[in-house]
């Protein structure tokens, strides 16, 4: 049964789905009356699994009552994204001083981006209510599990019955044959040990009270496009204090989809790409890397360090080994073809302002003639701008004997295109002039040399 779920389930690889949330909460507090609150949200899931690039996007919006007494979306939301790259967590308020995001790198929060937006489309990919595994995954490691002999009969469907006890509670699930083996019924209970979230419950100690007993009714299937799927159901959340206080908060969820797109283009509707105003605060998860968010930028990871950099969009790393060196464009520099004719280029790019470059030039410039008589051209370039005369007279003074030349225009792009992390930076090709090691010291040229001789 559980396999006739996985394929009615596996069906599901795209879709863009909205949905209406309406909570009722109930607080129970000794035998004083109970406090009664309703909230209703919007809410919009965007989802595509190709098996390689998985990619979820999911926001929120509140829906306030107007004077009038109608219902209108609140001035602000709450998004959340895994570009299949990066996590996004965007809070949009009614002020651009009032929002902000925040961008993690880390893989460990791809499930976040589905399990956040439960009652966007937790239901509809079969996660229940606090897990961050598929129910029929949960069930499937089971330490026991039983059928029921006889089917229950719920709606206008029998029913099978599974119980179980997993790690993340006990389960007692009703499917039904007839909707593609979907959940119809379901009661979940949790202990203090049992998985929420991915964790333990008493590992929240700082809630006030965790969820006790979750159940689902009423559950309205729909075939879409040969794929029955979950259109509307009544969830309960029965909370409790497991450290004793008088606490019995209890939640009715009524769920309902307005809106299922199955196998959109996620391109054309753009939906993974972040929904961020210009001039937004971003923080992110590495240290010391925060910035107001603008169009027409990228963030980008480099496969070199792992290093995160915000560039814009039509910028690109040219240089890599296994590539052509590219044009020197943005470099003045007097070369000649000639002088690269059927040689090896040795590329390094510095800044007569700091130490280190200027040792490791004087260095090469010591071994120019060896490099030399192996067929190595050796090419300096300032990587920053300083006043030219003052350049010419140091190379002067300190007998550099290679060309030496200088960025010109925008040197932040052009150290990026030519892939610079560091100054004094190396690069080396091979006699046709494809790059065969990159980002390496001084001290590492000879090794370099040697692993490459036949070039």
């Amino acid at each position: 049964m559980l396999d006739r779920y996985a394929a009615n389930q596996d069906k599901l690889k795209s879709f863009v789905v909205k949905s209406e949330k309406i909570q009722t909460n109930f607080v129970t507090k000794d035998e004083a009356a109970p406090y009664l609150k309703v909230e209703r949200e919007n809410v919009e899931f965007r989802y595509e699994d190709d098996g390689g690039n998985f990619r979820a996007y999911f926001h929120t919006k509140d829906i306030q009552s107007a004077a009038d007494g109608s219902l209108v979306p609140a001035d602000r939301y709450n998004s959340f994204l895994w570009d299949g790259e990066r996590y996004f967590e965007h809070h949009r308020g009614p002020t651009l001083d009032k929002s902000s995001t925040y961008i993690s790198f880390s893989v460990k929060n791809i499930k976040d981006a589905i399990t956040i937006g439960y009652f966007g489309a937790g239901s509809i990919l079969g996660f229940l209510y606090g897990d961050v595994e598929r129910f029929d995954s949960i069930l499937r490691q089971a330490d026991s599990i039983s059928l029921q002999d006889e089917p229950e009969r719920i709606g206008s469907g029998d029913c099978y019955v599974i119980d179980a006890k997993t790690k993340h509670g006990t389960y007692k699930i009703w499917l039904n044959p007839g909707r593609g083996y979907g959940i119809a019924k379901a009661d979940i209970h949790k202990g203090p040990k049992d998985l929420w979230w991915g964790r333990p419950l008493d590992y929240f100690t700082h809630a006030p009270y965790l969820p006790n007993v979750i159940s689902i009714r009423n559950v309205r299937f729909e075939s879409k496009e040969s794929v029955w799927v979950p259109m509307e159901a009544d969830f309960r959340v029965d909370s409790k204090d497991f450290r004793g206080a008088n606490k019995a908060p209890v939640s009715d969820i009524h769920y309902k989809v307005t809106d299922l797109l199955l196998d959109p283009d996620h391109d054309a509707l753009g939906s993974f790409i972040p929904d961020i105003e210009n001039g937004t605060k971003v923080y992110t998860s590495v240290p010391g890397l925060f910035f107001a968010w603008q169009d027409g930028k990228k963030l980008f990871i480099d496969e070199w360090d792992g290093s995160v950099k915000y560039v814009p969009k039509e910028w690109s790393i040219l240089v890599g080994v296994g590539k052509p060196l590219p044009k020197l464009e943005g470099i003045k520099l007097k070369l000649s073809a000639e002088q690269t004719k059927d040689r090896a280029i040795l590329l390094c790019f510095f800044d007569m302002n700091q130490r280190p470059s200027r040792n490791c030039i004087i260095r090469l410039a010591k071994q120019a003639e060896q490099l030399k008589q192996k067929g190595i051209a050796v090419v300096a370039v300032q990587a920053s701008k300083m006043d030219e005369n003052k350049l010419n007279e140091w190379v002067k003074n300190n007998n550099i004997p290679f060309t030496v030349g200088m960025i010109q225009g925008d040197e932040e792009k052009t150290r990026y295109t030519w892939g610079v992390r560091s100054l004094p930076w190396l690069i080396l090709t091979d006699k046709q002039h494809t790059v065969i090691a990159e980002g390496f010291g001084i001290i590492e040229l000879g090794e370099k040399l040697g692993n490459n001789q036949e070039n």
